[in-house]
């Protein structure tokens, strides 16, 4: 297949069309990092011995969804915020003591000290506390550092660092007696996190952490409705039917000239990851018969890199995309790029807080037709799960019972407390819904949604029915038929170490032959050494944890 095809008419586009755009209780334009929407580091979960039985599920049974979820990892659509919230029982806590977290996050503009949020938070939890803070950039230092000294806070977000196993062992304290099976009911917020979300923070047979539900969607296409149709598109939600489609698409969006461009982004990593999905690649790891082979292994892989050549050396992304790569959300909000490849919480995020934009959805399409491609499925969850430090007794309770609270379900004053922080100060009601405080006038709220935060596991329209219901729609379709990466439960310490270190290399070498300075010939060399290095020695523990199980 070859860029060089003809021009696909505007008729012909629109004719491919279909709904997709929807909204969620969260907003920006931030999508997550090459390990995909949910934050995964393909390491976690239950490798061990099988003894754990994950908490069960309990949906939140003070608040009728408009539409329900499903066991697929549906999401349940919600058109508009009760009013007036279900109060939970059992808030404000008493009797606590001090408590620390550390998860990624911002400080926020107005200080603790001064802040009404934090007051509210503590009257909450009836105790004063402290949070760490940590960007995505500087978490991994931070949490390294943490982990060598001897005053680890209540709460920290683990990432994926080298012996991880060992190193959850002797800090942190196993939730699997405490939280699996019905003594999860103890904790309504946490029992209303679903199960296959629970496998997040399992590991070795044992339950490690509290996790944030968000449906196992991964990246989509979102488009700006109001640019599309500057440039003579007139809906922004397309069904394409092949490659060519895409391509051509890309093109009709795309006019140097003026600088415009179809989208941006990092090829390498957003454009490459969506084209693999287009060609059939493994999600990650494939698995046959006990066996693993890396996604690089495959011919598909090969076939995506070229492709994702062609669009590159055609133009239709912006000419930034490699040097400037942080810019994309720039070049969206400004209009210079109609497309934007983040994860499927930021469809919504965008659709809410910038309902002008018309944001909508460009389906994934198999490159040869044939349909919808089959998406590569993220786990049902941000993947840097939180746990909890060495704690028992009285103590180990208080802090269940404040992730209890972060993890307050939809529908309840307790999730706006937690959610959004404190009305008049960080959000108001807009034709009775709540609407977060622009950046620049909101003095910052308490930032701890990864431990079991509600907002990314449900579908909140605000009022804007056809944007939720579309956007549950897609998920209907897609999820089915999703591929999963078959290491999720699996743990591979060369994987974790050794792979880490390989990973610049690939990058470097993927970029090289997507510029055209080397060319795709390259890459079987490549993967032969990666193999020798790390690829071989990882399926071979990935076997051996599956053997295990």
């Amino acid at each position: 297949m070859t860029i060089n095809t003809p021009r696909l008419s505007r008729r012909a586009l629109l004719g491919t069309a279909a709904l997709g755009a929807a909204a969620i209780g969260t907003a920006g334009l931030a999508a997550c990092g090459p390990s995909g929407d949910s934050g995964d580091n393909g390491n976690n979960g239950n490798s061990g011995s099988g003894k754990l039985v994950p908490p069960t599920y309990v949906p939140f049974a003070g608040v009728t969804p408009d539409k329900p979820g499903d066991a697929t990892g549906v999401s349940p659509v919600f058109y508009n915020y009760p009013n007036p919230p279900i109060e939970r029982e059992g808030y404000p806590l008493t009797g606590g003591a001090p408590w620390r977290s550390f998860q990624q996050s911002l400080p926020t503009k107005v200080p603790p000290a001064e802040n009404k949020a934090f007051q509210q938070m503590a009257e909450l939890t009836g105790s004063s506390f402290e949070i760490i803070h940590g960007t995505s950039v500087q978490y991994l230092e931070k949490f390294q550092t943490l982990m060598a000294s001897n005053d680890l806070p209540d709460f920290v977000q683990i990432v994926s660092v080298a012996q991880l196993p060992k190193l959850l062992e002797k800090n942190f304290t196993d939730l699997t007696d405490v939280l699996g099976g019905d003594n999860v009911k103890k904790y309504p917020g946490l029992a209303n996190i679903p199960t296959e979300t629970w496998k997040i923070p399992a590991l070795n047979g044992k339950l490690w952490g509290i996790p944030q539900p968000r449906p196992p969607a991964n990246i989509v296409i979102t488009s700006r409705g109001d640019v599309m149709a500057e440039r003579g598109l007139d809906d922004p939600n397309l069904k394409l039917r092949d490659g060519n489609d895409f391509v051509n698409l890309l093109k009709e969006l795309t006019n140097k000239s003026k600088d415009e461009f179809a989208m941006g982004a990092l090829p390498s990593t957003w454009l490459l990851r969506v084209v693999l999905q287009m060609v059939g690649a493994p999600n990650v790891w494939k698995e046959e018969g006990g066996t693993f082979t890396h996604m690089m292994e495959s011919e598909q892989y090969k076939v995506a890199l070229e492709q994702s050549a062609k669009i590159w050396q055609a133009g239709y992304l912006h000419p930034n995309s490699f040097s400037e790569p942080s810019n994309n959300a720039i070049w969206y909000r400004a209009g210079t790029t109609a497309l934007y490849v983040q994860s499927f919480v930021g469809w919504g995020g965008n659709a809410n807080s910038n309902p002008e934009w018309n944001v909508g959805n460009i389906e994934m399409p198999k490159w040869d037709g044939g349909g919808m491609a089959n998406i590569h499925k993220s786990v049902a969850g941000y993947g840097a799960y939180v746990a909890i430090k060495k704690s028992e007794g009285a103590r180990l309770e208080y802090l269940l019972k404040i992730a209890d609270l972060i993890a307050s379900p939809f529908g309840t004053k307790q999730f706006l407390q937690a959610n959004y922080g404190v009305e008049g100060y960080n959000y108001n009601f807009v034709d009775g819904n709540p609407v977060t405080l622009p950046v620049d006038s909101n003095p910052g709220a308490v930032a701890m949604s990864y431990m079991g935060g509600n907002s990314g596991g449900i579908l909140f329209g605000r009022g804007r029915k056809e944007s939720v219901d579309a956007q549950q729609d897609y998920l209907k379709r897609a999820l089915p038929n999703g591929i999963d990466d078959p290491t999720w439960g699996l743990y591979s310490e060369t994987f974790t170490t050794k792979g880490a270190t390989q990973a610049k290399a690939q990058a470097d070498l993927e970029r090289e032959i997507i510029t055209g300075t080397k060319p795709i010939s390259v890459w079987d060399d490549w993967v032969k050494s990666w193999r020798a290095a790390v690829g071989d020695a990882s399926a071979k523990e990935y076997a051996e944890a599956k053997a295990a199980q």
